[in-house]
Protein backbone atom coordinates (compact mmCIF):
# COMPACT_ATOMS: atom_id res chain seq x y z
CA UNK A 1 0.00 0.00 0.00
CA UNK A 2 1.23 3.52 -0.55
CA UNK A 3 3.02 4.63 2.56
CA UNK A 4 1.28 7.40 4.26
CA UNK A 5 3.58 10.23 4.30
CA UNK A 6 1.81 12.24 6.96
CA UNK A 7 3.83 13.30 10.15
CA UNK A 8 1.88 13.63 13.70
CA UNK A 9 1.22 17.63 12.89
CA UNK A 10 -1.99 17.65 10.84
CA UNK A 11 -2.66 20.79 9.04
CA UNK A 12 -4.45 23.44 11.34
CA UNK A 13 -6.93 24.01 8.58
CA UNK A 14 -7.69 22.07 5.19
CA UNK A 15 -8.94 24.21 2.50
CA UNK A 16 -12.82 24.18 2.42
CA UNK A 17 -14.85 23.69 -0.80
CA UNK A 18 -16.37 26.44 -2.32
CA UNK A 19 -20.64 26.62 -2.03
CA UNK A 20 -22.19 24.67 -4.49
CA UNK A 21 -23.38 27.06 -7.58
CA UNK A 22 -21.03 29.94 -6.72
CA UNK A 23 -17.75 28.26 -7.97
CA UNK A 24 -16.90 31.51 -10.17
CA UNK A 25 -18.26 33.76 -8.05
CA UNK A 26 -16.67 33.30 -4.69
CA UNK A 27 -13.28 32.04 -6.86
CA UNK A 28 -12.22 33.25 -9.92
CA UNK A 29 -10.38 36.64 -10.10
CA UNK A 30 -11.21 39.44 -12.27
CA UNK A 31 -9.61 39.82 -15.67
CA UNK A 32 -8.61 43.43 -16.29
CA UNK A 33 -6.99 42.26 -19.46
CA UNK A 34 -3.72 42.76 -18.20
CA UNK A 35 -1.28 39.90 -17.77
CA UNK A 36 -2.36 36.11 -18.30
CA UNK A 37 -5.72 34.97 -16.42
CA UNK A 38 -5.51 32.65 -13.50
CA UNK A 39 -6.40 29.79 -13.20
CA UNK A 40 -9.70 29.66 -10.55
CA UNK A 41 -8.82 28.27 -7.13
CA UNK A 42 -11.65 25.97 -7.00
CA UNK A 43 -9.99 24.47 -10.68
CA UNK A 44 -6.92 23.60 -9.29
CA UNK A 45 -7.90 21.75 -6.33
CA UNK A 46 -9.91 19.46 -8.92
CA UNK A 47 -6.89 19.10 -10.32
CA UNK A 48 -4.49 18.09 -7.47
CA UNK A 49 -7.58 15.86 -6.45
CA UNK A 50 -7.70 14.39 -10.06
CA UNK A 51 -3.37 14.16 -10.07
CA UNK A 52 -3.66 12.31 -6.66
CA UNK A 53 -6.15 9.85 -7.37
CA UNK A 54 -4.66 8.40 -10.20
CA UNK A 55 -1.63 8.61 -8.19
CA UNK A 56 -3.17 6.57 -5.80
CA UNK A 57 -4.46 4.07 -8.10
CA UNK A 58 -1.16 3.40 -9.52
CA UNK A 59 0.66 2.89 -5.61
CA UNK A 60 -2.13 -0.02 -5.49
CA UNK A 61 -1.20 -1.66 -8.80
CA UNK A 62 2.59 -1.33 -7.73
CA UNK A 63 2.38 -2.37 -4.23
CA UNK A 64 -0.60 -4.59 -3.62
CA UNK A 65 -2.48 -4.35 0.03
CA UNK A 66 -1.38 -7.03 2.92
CA UNK A 67 -4.03 -7.55 5.13
CA UNK A 68 -3.52 -5.87 8.53
CA UNK A 69 -5.29 -8.69 10.29
CA UNK A 70 -3.78 -12.15 8.74
CA UNK A 71 -1.18 -10.73 6.50
CA UNK A 72 -1.77 -12.26 3.32
CA UNK A 73 -1.83 -9.54 0.32
CA UNK A 74 -5.45 -7.76 0.09
CA UNK A 75 -5.91 -8.01 -3.93
CA UNK A 76 -7.67 -4.62 -3.62
CA UNK A 77 -6.70 -1.39 -2.78
CA UNK A 78 -7.16 -1.32 1.03
CA UNK A 79 -4.82 -3.06 3.60
CA UNK A 80 -8.03 -5.87 4.78
CA UNK A 81 -8.27 -8.98 2.54
CA UNK A 82 -12.55 -9.75 1.89
CA UNK A 83 -12.41 -12.44 4.21
CA UNK A 84 -11.08 -10.22 7.24
CA UNK A 85 -13.36 -7.75 5.91
CA UNK A 86 -16.39 -9.80 6.20
CA UNK A 87 -15.54 -11.60 9.60
CA UNK A 88 -15.67 -8.02 11.23
CA UNK A 89 -18.25 -7.08 13.94
CA UNK A 90 -19.89 -5.13 11.67
CA UNK A 91 -22.06 -2.52 14.11
CA UNK A 92 -25.17 -3.29 11.82
CA UNK A 93 -27.92 -3.59 14.43
CA UNK A 94 -27.48 -0.69 16.51
CA UNK A 95 -29.50 1.95 17.82
CA UNK A 96 -29.86 5.04 15.30
CA UNK A 97 -29.68 7.66 17.92
CA UNK A 98 -26.61 6.89 19.89
CA UNK A 99 -25.36 3.87 17.47
CA UNK A 100 -24.92 1.85 20.85
CA UNK A 101 -25.26 -2.27 19.30
CA UNK A 102 -28.44 -4.07 20.08
CA UNK A 103 -28.56 -7.99 20.74
CA UNK A 104 -32.21 -8.16 18.80
CA UNK A 105 -33.66 -5.20 16.69
CA UNK A 106 -36.49 -4.90 18.17
CA UNK A 107 -36.57 -1.29 18.50
CA UNK A 108 -35.02 1.76 16.55
CA UNK A 109 -33.79 2.90 20.02
CA UNK A 110 -31.76 1.67 23.24
CA UNK A 111 -33.66 2.14 26.13
CA UNK A 112 -31.38 5.35 27.06
CA UNK A 113 -32.34 7.19 23.64
CA UNK A 114 -36.16 6.36 24.38
CA UNK A 115 -35.70 7.96 27.60
CA UNK A 116 -33.88 10.96 26.20
CA UNK A 117 -32.24 11.48 23.22
CA UNK A 118 -28.96 12.85 22.83
CA UNK A 119 -28.22 15.99 21.88
CA UNK A 120 -26.41 15.42 18.56
CA UNK A 121 -28.94 14.27 15.39
CA UNK A 122 -27.93 11.12 14.69
CA UNK A 123 -24.61 8.50 15.27
CA UNK A 124 -22.83 6.28 13.05
CA UNK A 125 -20.33 3.44 13.99
CA UNK A 126 -18.71 1.09 11.61
CA UNK A 127 -17.41 -1.69 14.00
CA UNK A 128 -18.31 -3.04 17.38
CA UNK A 129 -15.48 -2.70 19.95
CA UNK A 130 -14.75 -5.83 19.96
CA UNK A 131 -11.67 -8.18 19.06
CA UNK A 132 -10.08 -7.61 16.04
CA UNK A 133 -10.77 -4.15 16.28
CA UNK A 134 -10.10 -3.32 19.22
CA UNK A 135 -6.33 -4.13 18.25
CA UNK A 136 -7.01 -2.17 15.56
CA UNK A 137 -7.83 0.67 17.68
CA UNK A 138 -5.32 0.46 19.76
CA UNK A 139 -2.53 0.53 17.18
CA UNK A 140 -3.97 3.85 15.70
CA UNK A 141 -4.38 5.12 19.19
CA UNK A 142 -1.10 4.39 21.06
CA UNK A 143 0.94 3.48 17.65
CA UNK A 144 -0.17 6.33 15.75
CA UNK A 145 -0.73 3.65 12.77
CA UNK A 146 -1.40 5.45 10.10
CA UNK A 147 -2.28 2.03 8.31
CA UNK A 148 -4.46 1.38 10.63
CA UNK A 149 -5.65 4.77 10.60
CA UNK A 150 -6.96 4.44 6.71
CA UNK A 151 -8.35 0.80 7.06
CA UNK A 152 -10.80 2.10 9.47
CA UNK A 153 -11.43 4.95 7.70
CA UNK A 154 -12.35 3.51 4.68
CA UNK A 155 -14.79 1.41 6.61
CA UNK A 156 -16.55 4.13 8.38
CA UNK A 157 -16.48 6.16 4.89
CA UNK A 158 -18.34 3.00 3.09
CA UNK A 159 -20.61 2.65 6.18
CA UNK A 160 -21.52 6.43 6.13
CA UNK A 161 -22.20 6.63 2.36
CA UNK A 162 -24.32 3.81 3.12
CA UNK A 163 -26.79 4.73 5.57
CA UNK A 164 -26.67 8.55 4.03
CA UNK A 165 -27.75 7.08 0.60
CA UNK A 166 -30.16 9.53 -0.25
CA UNK A 167 -29.77 12.38 2.41
CA UNK A 168 -27.38 14.88 2.01
CA UNK A 169 -24.20 14.56 4.23
CA UNK A 170 -23.01 17.26 6.89
CA UNK A 171 -20.79 20.07 5.31
CA UNK A 172 -17.63 20.15 7.64
CA UNK A 173 -15.97 17.00 9.36
CA UNK A 174 -14.40 18.26 12.94
CA UNK A 175 -12.05 15.75 14.92
CA UNK A 176 -12.32 15.27 18.47
CA UNK A 177 -9.80 17.46 19.99
CA UNK A 178 -6.98 16.08 22.75
CA UNK A 179 -5.78 17.98 25.08
CA UNK A 180 -2.37 19.63 24.84
CA UNK A 181 -0.95 17.34 27.22
CA UNK A 182 -2.22 14.18 25.74
CA UNK A 183 -1.43 15.41 22.20
CA UNK A 184 2.23 15.99 23.73
CA UNK A 185 2.64 12.46 25.02
CA UNK A 186 1.24 10.63 21.71
CA UNK A 187 2.54 12.91 18.95
CA UNK A 188 -0.62 12.25 17.37
CA UNK A 189 -4.41 12.92 17.06
CA UNK A 190 -6.15 9.12 16.28
CA UNK A 191 -9.55 11.22 15.27
CA UNK A 192 -7.29 13.48 12.85
CA UNK A 193 -5.95 10.68 11.29
CA UNK A 194 -9.52 8.91 10.96
CA UNK A 195 -10.86 12.07 9.73
CA UNK A 196 -8.68 12.62 7.04
CA UNK A 197 -9.31 9.26 5.40
CA UNK A 198 -12.68 9.63 5.52
CA UNK A 199 -13.10 13.43 4.39
CA UNK A 200 -10.82 12.58 1.26
CA UNK A 201 -13.08 9.79 0.68
CA UNK A 202 -16.53 11.52 0.98
CA UNK A 203 -15.26 15.06 -0.57
CA UNK A 204 -16.44 16.71 2.61
CA UNK A 205 -13.63 19.38 4.03
CA UNK A 206 -12.17 19.01 7.75
CA UNK A 207 -11.29 21.60 9.90
CA UNK A 208 -8.81 20.14 12.18
CA UNK A 209 -8.15 23.56 14.35
CA UNK A 210 -11.68 24.54 14.90
CA UNK A 211 -12.31 23.02 18.39
CA UNK A 212 -10.07 23.33 21.61
CA UNK A 213 -9.88 20.85 24.48
CA UNK A 214 -8.95 23.43 27.12
CA UNK A 215 -7.83 21.52 29.85
CA UNK A 216 -6.87 18.13 30.20
CA UNK A 217 -9.33 16.23 32.00
CA UNK A 218 -9.03 12.72 34.72
CA UNK A 219 -8.86 9.62 33.64
CA UNK A 220 -12.71 8.51 32.08
CA UNK A 221 -11.90 4.42 32.31
CA UNK A 222 -14.29 3.13 34.37
CA UNK A 223 -16.17 6.31 35.52
CA UNK A 224 -20.10 6.14 34.40
CA UNK A 225 -21.85 8.29 31.90
CA UNK A 226 -22.70 10.79 34.21
CA UNK A 227 -19.20 11.49 36.05
CA UNK A 228 -17.84 11.34 32.84
CA UNK A 229 -20.28 14.32 31.22
CA UNK A 230 -19.41 16.28 35.08
CA UNK A 231 -15.80 15.23 34.23
CA UNK A 232 -16.07 16.92 30.38
CA UNK A 233 -17.91 20.09 31.62
CA UNK A 234 -16.49 23.36 29.89
CA UNK A 235 -13.55 21.02 28.41
CA UNK A 236 -14.13 22.32 24.82
CA UNK A 237 -14.50 25.64 22.96
CA UNK A 238 -14.33 26.37 19.29
CA UNK A 239 -12.15 29.28 17.14
CA UNK A 240 -14.97 30.11 15.10
CA UNK A 241 -18.83 30.61 14.07
CA UNK A 242 -20.59 27.42 12.45
CA UNK A 243 -23.52 29.63 12.24
CA UNK A 244 -26.44 27.72 9.68
CA UNK A 245 -23.60 24.77 9.19
CA UNK A 246 -24.22 20.98 9.38
CA UNK A 247 -21.20 19.77 11.52
CA UNK A 248 -19.70 15.71 11.72
CA UNK A 249 -17.81 14.77 14.45
CA UNK A 250 -15.32 11.97 13.97
CA UNK A 251 -13.38 10.03 16.73
CA UNK A 252 -11.94 6.26 16.75
CA UNK A 253 -14.46 4.74 19.50
CA UNK A 254 -17.78 5.69 21.50
CA UNK A 255 -17.98 4.34 24.79
CA UNK A 256 -20.59 6.43 26.53
CA UNK A 257 -21.18 9.64 24.57
CA UNK A 258 -20.07 12.13 27.09
CA UNK A 259 -17.16 13.58 25.12
CA UNK A 260 -19.58 13.85 21.59
CA UNK A 261 -22.47 15.06 23.92
CA UNK A 262 -20.42 18.07 25.53
CA UNK A 263 -18.77 18.67 21.97
CA UNK A 264 -22.03 18.84 20.35
CA UNK A 265 -23.26 21.24 22.97
CA UNK A 266 -20.39 23.53 22.38
CA UNK A 267 -20.97 23.21 18.70
CA UNK A 268 -24.38 24.05 18.85
CA UNK A 269 -23.88 27.25 20.68
CA UNK A 270 -21.57 28.30 18.59
CA UNK A 271 -24.89 28.42 15.73
CA UNK A 272 -24.36 24.66 14.23
CA UNK A 273 -27.82 23.45 12.84
CA UNK A 274 -26.95 20.19 13.87
CA UNK A 275 -24.08 17.62 14.39
CA UNK A 276 -23.63 14.36 13.57
CA UNK A 277 -21.43 11.86 15.36
CA UNK A 278 -19.01 9.22 12.71
CA UNK A 279 -16.86 6.62 14.62
CA UNK A 280 -14.98 4.13 13.78
CA UNK A 281 -15.90 1.68 16.85
CA UNK A 282 -18.59 1.75 19.43
CA UNK A 283 -18.59 0.02 23.07
CA UNK A 284 -21.43 -2.67 23.93
CA UNK A 285 -22.92 -2.33 26.52
CA UNK A 286 -20.34 -1.66 29.82
CA UNK A 287 -20.32 -4.71 31.26
CA UNK A 288 -17.37 -6.96 33.35
CA UNK A 289 -15.64 -8.26 30.34
CA UNK A 290 -15.79 -5.33 28.10
CA UNK A 291 -14.19 -3.31 31.30
CA UNK A 292 -11.32 -5.49 31.83
CA UNK A 293 -10.88 -5.31 28.14
CA UNK A 294 -10.70 -1.36 28.20
CA UNK A 295 -8.40 -0.85 31.04
CA UNK A 296 -6.18 -3.79 29.52
CA UNK A 297 -4.86 -0.88 27.48
CA UNK A 298 -5.34 1.83 30.15
CA UNK A 299 -3.71 5.33 28.93
CA UNK A 300 -3.11 7.39 31.98
CA UNK A 301 -3.91 10.33 29.92
CA UNK A 302 -6.86 8.87 28.55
Amino acid sequence: AMIDSQKSQEPSLLATRPERGNLVHNCAPVHTGCGPRRAPQWAMLIDLRFIRRHLDELAWTLLPGVCVLCGSRSRISMDLCEPCREALPHNDRSCCACALPLRVLDDALCTQCRVKQPPFARAIAALRYVEPVTRMIHRLKFNGSRVDARVLGSLLAARVNRDYRGTALPELIVPVPLSRERLFRRGHNQAALLARWVGSTLDIAIDYGCCRRLRHTPPQTGLSRSARLRNLSGAFDVTRSFSNMSIALVDDVMTTGSTVTALTQTLLAAGAVDVHVWAAARTPQIDSETRVAMERHFDPLE
